[in-house]
């Protein structure tokens, strides 16, 4: 009986892993299909950044200094790009709304404080505008104590509120609780939790986000979302779409390819952007001209 236990666990194991990677090929294709028969189709990189910091100590693969962004930011304007929020592409696929000539986007992960404090001074110079993807209860861990220490401190919900009415930054939903990669594998479904189960968490973790956005920091509801970590599952596209999500940001290193296709709103590749590597060789990575 032991072995036999052993077999099966073993069978429906290798079944949820071919499933992954059958739902991990298909959003990939989905934003790297891109040929002479299918103009329609726009290319958007969208780059993505974590904090900003000063001390080179601290300089790693999820921090680049501000000086970092700063040169980020005038080769994007020197050749040619165009900021735009996921919102401009989602009326692009849904209102007909025009898009530019070459349009790109800047993502930051997990509402560091030091987003505000650095990332938006540069956005003002430059002309540009970013989504930032904020963790519900860092968010509200730090309203509470409220230090504003660049090193450590995360967006409360006033500095929310603050940049999203600069017009320079749009919010997503990064998850309330669900950042985690030692419990679980962020918002994707458990081992062990069945199909209702997950899907239930997964709708309660986003409605109270959505919900302390709307009430503490006074923004509509956002809706894109950032899985974290970029673990993602079939069983949490089904909730997106019911909850009103009508894009997802996943960590795919590719560019996404935006058609009048709602399904290529979802998933879309990003490039991390890490320190230790200048613009240009960044830049040549995603193959930007």
């Amino acid at each position: 009986m032991y072995v036999f236990s052993v077999i099966n666990r073993k069978v429906v194991l290798s079944l949820l892993i071919s499933v992954c990677i059958l739902f991990l090929s298909i959003c990939v294709y989905a934003h790297t299909n891109l040929s002479e028969n299918n103009p329609a189709e726009i290319p958007v990189p969208i780059l993505m950044y974590h904090s900003i910091l000063k001390d080179p100590l601290r300089a790693g693969a999820y921090v680049v200094s501000p000086l970092t962004l700063e040169n980020d930011l005038i080769y994007i304007k020197e050749h040619g790009y165009e900021t735009v929020f996921v919102s401009d592409l989602i009326a692009y696929v849904y209102e007909d709304k025009p898009l530019p000539e070459k349009p790109i986007v800047i993502s930051f992960d997990d509402g560091h404080y030091n987003n505000l404090l650095y990332a938006l001074p540069l956005l003002e110079k430059y002309d540009m505008k970013a989504v930032i993807s904020v963790v519900g209860s860092y968010t509200e861990a730090f309203s509470k104590k409220d230090s504003h220490n660049p090193n450590y401190s995360y967006l409360t919900w006033e500095d929310i509120s603050e940049l999203q009415n600069s017009g320079r930054i749009e919010i997503a939903n990064h998850t309330y609780r669900m950042h985690d990669s030692k419990t679980r594998n962020g918002s994707a479904i458990k081992k062990g939790e069945t199909k209702s189960q997950y899907q239930k968490l997964l709708m309660e973790d986003l409605q109270s986000l959505q919900q302390d956005l709307e009430q503490k920091s006074k923004i509509s509801p956002p809706k894109t979302f950032t899985y974290p970590y970029g673990y993602i599952c079939l069983e949490s596209q089904e909730v997106l779409e019911q909850y009103g999500f009508l894009a997802s940001l996943s960590c795919y290193e590719v560019v996404s390819r935006i058609s009048k296709d709602p399904a290529s709103l979802y998933c879309l590749g990003r490039f991390n952007r890490p320190s230790g590597i200048s613009t240009e060789k960044f830049m040549k990575k995603i193959q930007l001209p």
